[in-house]
């Protein structure tokens, strides 16, 4: 597998710290499943040294999007990127979502942890899944959606306070099969929790720094508990997305 340089199709500014990005691809397009990423460089600059990783937010015929949160100078330079600049792409990478068919499941995501997830709405549907969806954030910026059930921290729109919580009193009247997560530890950790509470299936798709993202480094790995022991998995490559209520999230 090698990176291919694409120039940006699209690019739409949802506000000050998000921002969408388009490129054209048949092949890679045709590739991609909910919950793989790609590795993202900018070859105009020198640093950072090492790609970013940024999961699949849509894909639409030969079109893939990337939902980017601006929080450092990679992601900087990709913001400040214009209409037809290339990119150089690798992927789609990792293991995604297992979809179900048929059921009754819920969504959550927390920030940007909604990138990977919309992706994975639209295909749980052409499956005739019930799908539920929360999504939280800080504030008002941090929220992509009004067709989701949205909570800010500071009330500012939606429900004033956090996803978990509502997730946990829709789980205490209602029967979900299985529970997709991403977003910050703290919320998986929690969710993790309410899903062994209720004995729900939880497919979480993990974010972390990752190096080489083909496995090769170990620079993104995780503990898991399999079979009553302690193992380590890559991110990169055996995930992103794990069972949410083996991994141990107190480290």
């Amino acid at each position: 597998m090698f990176y291919k340089l694409l120039p940006i199709v699209k690019k739409e500014v949802i506000n000050n710290k998000y921002f969408i990005i388009t490129f054209s691809n048949l092949e890679m397009a045709k590739q991609c499943h909910p919950g793989q990423f790609f590795k993202l460089k900018d070859l105009h600059q020198e640093l950072p040294i090492l790609p970013r990783p940024f999961s699949v937010y849509k894909v639409k015929d030969d079109k893939i999007s990337f939902l980017i949160k601006v929080v450092g100078l990679a992601t900087r330079y990709f913001f400040e990127k214009a209409l037809g600049e290339d990119v150089a792409l690798l992927g789609p990478l990792g293991n995604g979502f297992q979809i179900v068919r048929n059921k009754k499941v819920m969504i959550v995501s927390g920030g940007i942890g909604y990138a990977p997830l919309i992706f994975l709405d639209i295909e749980l549907k052409k499956e005739k899944n019930k799908v539920f969806f929360f999504h939280g954030g800080k504030s008002s910026e941090d929220i992509f959606s009004e067709n989701v059930r949205n909570f800010t921290e500071d009330g500012s729109t939606g429900e004033k306070g956090l996803a978990t919580d509502g997730v946990e009193n829709f789980l205490n009247i209602n029967q979900i099969d299985a529970v997709y997560a991403c977003g910050p530890k703290i919320m998986l950790k929690k969710l993790s929790e309410i899903c062994k509470k209720y004995n729900t299936e939880f497919q979480v798709s993990m974010e972390t720094i990752m190096g080489c993202g083909l496995g090769s480094c170990c620079g993104c790995s995780i503990k898991m508990i399999e079979n009553g022991k302690i193992v380590y998995k890559k991110v990169c490559k055996d995930g992103p997305v794990f069972d949410g209520c083996k991994v141990v999230w107190d480290d």
